[in-house]
């Protein structure tokens, strides 16, 4: 069994060289993103800043997948959460499947989870 601590560090491991290959281009962005991106009115840069800058919300080792949690500035002086879904499960690249802003009823705050009777997480 692997203890929580090591658990911890691989996590930030990977966001780690998930933030390294987003920053040396290596990504690709998913229709998923695209269409929030536009639905909602923060844009592609927005996402990769979010990840450079954000931290790990919640890991899917299944799905090889991480949602990070970043901000970005919706004006000058409005900063704005936005939530970036990115799968690993290819080592050579970072796909962007999804990016959005948080909101109820899914989401309490952009750091926490809505308790919803009947909704399950993974």
């Amino acid at each position: 069994m692997t203890s929580r601590y090591a658990i911890q560090e691989m996590i930030i491991v990977d966001i780690r060289r998930i933030q390294r290959m987003v920053a040396n281009g290596k990504y690709t962005l998913g229709k998923h993103a695209l269409n929030h991106a536009c639905e909602d009115g923060f844009e592609k840069e927005h996402c990769i800043g979010a990840i450079l800058g954000g931290r790990v919300l919640e890991h899917y080792p299944k799905e090889g997948r991480f949602l990070l949690v970043g901000q970005f500035h919706l004006s000058s002086r409005t900063l704005c959460p936005l939530h970036v879904v990115c799968d690993l499960t290819d080592w050579s690249e970072v796909t962007i499947v999804t990016a959005y802003i948080p909101r109820p009823p899914e989401w309490e705050t952009p750091w926490q989870r809505a308790r919803c009777a009947g909704l399950g997480r993974r």
